[in-house]
């Protein structure tokens, strides 16, 4: 199971997935101070505050508890939440 540079160690997912999770909180909290600044508050910018920390819980639990799919599930959330929210400002935009 290669991730991010091809490798098959299992100890390096979980840390790479943890740490990717954990950086997503402040890119994804300074891009809603950010929008928020340029367009003003919406409510989809619930996501942007809450799926981020969500993300980097489960990627701290995984590593602790070796748990791959939980991990993967932790990177998921994290690198999914901006187009979330961005698809949610737009319906309600709309």
């Amino acid at each position: 199971m290669g991730f991010l540079g091809g490798v098959d160690d299992l100890e390096r997912f979980l840390t790479r997935a943890c740490y990717l999770s954990i950086a997503s909180v402040p890119a994804c909290w300074g891009l809603m101070v950010f929008l928020i600044g340029d367009g003003g508050w919406r409510f989809s910018f619930l996501v942007t505050a809450v799926l981020p920390l969500v993300a980097a819980y489960l990627g701290i639990r995984a590593k602790r508890e070796i748990r791959t799919v939980m991990s993967a599930t932790a990177f998921g959330l994290a690198f999914a939440s901006v187009p979330l929210m961005l698809a949610l400002a737009y319906l309600e935009g709309s």
